[in-house]
């Protein structure tokens, strides 16, 4: 599905590809949604678990957890997505003929906009709040992904988070000077 999409995988396919008969898949799944419903949550609970279980999760320190989370970020991005992004498939190709699965994957990526705001958290500012950033960083890889897709190179994927890293750096680095009281010279 990953590969071929939602709509052009068939059970057939699937039932040859895992070598099981047609009994066992529906002893499993009652219809091909169901399958597309398990493979969502598999994917998303995949990606989520490889993308927090960096360094970055131990940390205390709530800048330095962000910094280290988009540093992680921008490392292991070409190995997560570099096939693609399931969800984003199965949007483009399944969410208007499921009601089910497009509610799947809004709760999914609600999900995933949570899990980004809390980590993002410190970079925001009074004009780009935390589910800004959130949001921005889940636009930046699927449109990372397609640049990737495109041009049949993964550097997209390091590189547009790399790039979204340098925006919230100079962000941070702006408000930090807005927050901080000029200094004034004695005398």
């Amino acid at each position: 599905m990953l590969r071929d999409g939602y709509s052009a995988t068939r059970v057939d396919d699937v039932i040859r590809k895992a070598g099981v008969s047609k009994g066992s898949f529906y002893h499993f799944f009652d219809s091909k949604e169901s399958l597309g419903l398990a493979a969502i949550d598999q994917y998303y609970a995949d990606r989520v678990q490889r993308l927090t279980s960096g360094g970055h999760s131990g940390e205390t320190d709530p800048q330095r957890r962000a910094d280290r989370f988009m540093e992680y970020a921008c490392n292991i991005a070409p190995e997560l997505w570099k096939n693609g992004c399931l969800l984003a498939n199965f949007a483009a190709d399944a969410a208007r003929s499921s009601p089910v699965i497009a509610d799947a994957l809004g709760k999914r990526v609600d999900e995933l906009r949570a899990l980004l705001a809390d980590v993002l958290a410190p970079y925001a500012t009074a004009e780009l709040t935390a589910a800004d950033l959130a949001e921005q960083f889940v636009v930046c890889i699927e449109g990372a992904i397609v640049l990737a897709r495109i041009y049949d190179d993964s550097a997209y994927l390091r590189a547009g988070l790399a790039q979204f890293r340098r925006r919230l750096e100079q962000g941070a680095g702006n408000a930090n000077d807005r927050q901080a009281p000029p200094r004034r010279r004695p005398g």
